[in-house]
């Protein structure tokens, strides 16, 4: 999932009639911003925010230092960092908006933020961080616009925690599927669902020649591929030349798979590290590789690279029965567990 600015979004506004005139309250002013005296907003370098994100465990790659560096320079948003500490400084959430100013507006998105270090479900605190997030990127009554798909739960407890910031819904839950790649290679061949198995074994057998690499140039000859399999299937997903800039922000972080026969490359996809956790970014093929099931061996031999490096959590990127059934029986197969998120907030 790639950012852009929001789409144009419909607004009502009331307005209430008083009989007498009232005073008006003198301005609180707003500092770089507490929620209360034991939550604070504070900057983070980078290598604060790599180590706090390798700890955290599960991350989105949207809150990823490199992906927003790469926001920044292909498509021309601010990224806006900070991490929210508690009392004595301790590390709560870790959260990164995209922002745009247009004359006296301010738009700011967060994507599948904050990277938590607390459990949301259970701390008390998540509550303050969401007010913290939501007054760092709303200070001013008109003008600053939030569009916030937080890394929430679909369920009451979290709408309640957006709707007390004030924000309501505008877009339904996001969904995806996290695979736990902790287990042995033979649990996790195991737990793959039978027909996913099965073409595993069938590709296995077809004579691929699979190439892993983060080499700048073998992975550039593989967007090419990947750019032209997008514009003829005319589907919606990330540039080759924004995945070539993430991974010129961060070398080790982008892993190419592809295979091969005869030479010709017949299938690829795009793997992307980020702290402890992965996501499934990118695929394409050819009819050769579709035959010969090319996607699952790719996706097998992805797992096990990950895993030699120290991965623990494979993101599949999104699934959506609805309007990509085929898809998302291909992600359901491996067997992980889906996740639905509270939805987009304004």
């Amino acid at each position: 999932m790639v950012l852009g600015l929001p789409g144009p979004v419909k607004t009502g506004m009331m307005t209430a009639m008083v009989t007498a005139p009232k005073p008006k309250p003198e301005p609180k002013p707003e500092p770089e911003l507490e929620a209360d005296a034991d939550i604070a907003w504070q900057p983070c370098p980078r290598e604060t925010w790599e180590a706090l994100t390798r700890q955290a465990g599960q991350s989105s790659l949207e809150q990823a230092w490199a992906y927003g560096a790469a926001t920044e320079s292909e498509q021309g948003l601010r990224a806006e960092r900070g991490l929210i500490a508690g009392q004595g400084g301790e590390p709560l959430a870790l959260v990164q908006a995209f922002c745009r100013d247009l004359l006296f507006t301010r738009i700011a998105r967060v994507l599948r933020g904050p990277i938590w270090l607390i459990d949301p479900r259970e701390d008390p605190r998540a509550a303050a961080v969401c007010e913290t997030i939501a007054r760092q990127f709303r200070r001013r009554r008109f003008g600053d616009f939030l569009f916030w798909l937080p890394e929430l739960p679909d369920t009451p407890q979290s709408a309640a925690m957006l709707r007390a910031q004030g924000l309501r819904p505008v877009v339904t839950g996001y969904s995806s599927i996290w695979l736990d790649l902790r287990p042995s290679p033979e649990a996790l061949r195991a737990g793959l669902h039978g027909k996913w198995r099965n073409a595993l074994r069938q590709a296995e057998k077809a004579g691929f020649d699979v190439g892993v690499t983060t080499n700048p140039r073998r992975l550039n000859q593989s967007l090419q591929l990947y750019d032209r399999f997008r514009r003829k299937k005319r589907f919606v997903g990330p540039s080759g030349d924004f995945i070539a800039a993430l991974a010129g922000h961060d070398r080790e972080a982008v892993v190419a798979l592809t295979a091969r026969r005869g030479g010709d490359q017949v299938a690829g996809v795009i793997l992307v590290r980020h702290g402890r956790a992965a996501t499934y970014l990118a695929s394409w093929t050819s009819d050769v590789g579709r035959v010969g099931q090319a996607h699952n061996l790719l996706l097998w031999r992805g797992i096990e690279t990950l895993k030699a490096s120290g991965i623990d959590w494979l993101d599949l990127g999104g699934v959506n029965t609805e309007s990509q059934p085929g898809i998302a029986r291909f992600k359901l197969g491996l067997g992980g567990e889906v996740f639905t998120l509270a939805g987009t907030y304004l």
